[in-house]
């Protein structure tokens, strides 16, 4: 189930309703699976802004608000990290 997730979201670059077409699962069960990748540490959580403030601008709840703000959404994305590169390419 892990590499088959990997490989569909970060190889095959699915988006989630395509990824849960191709597994046969919910897109919550995609959501559920980056979580879970996350926790881990095969995924890592990045900004989906160009310029954040800071490293700490993804994940604080008033990032919408704060005036360094640049107005573009800064809804989660997410990328691989070397563990899940590894097991991808195995």
């Amino acid at each position: 189930m892990i590499k088959e997730t990997l490989k569909v979201l970060f190889i095959d670059n699915c988006t989630l309703q395509e990824a849960a077409d191709k597994l046969g699962v919910t897109q919550n069960d995609i959501r559920d699976r980056l979580i879970m990748l996350q926790h881990m540490g095969y995924v890592r959580e990045i900004c989906n802004n160009s310029s954040p403030k800071s490293s700490a601008c993804c994940s604080c709840t008033a990032a919408s608000s704060c005036s360094g703000n640049t107005g573009i959404s800064s809804s989660k994305a997410y990328q691989l990290t070397e563990k899940g590169e590894r097991i991808c390419r195995n």
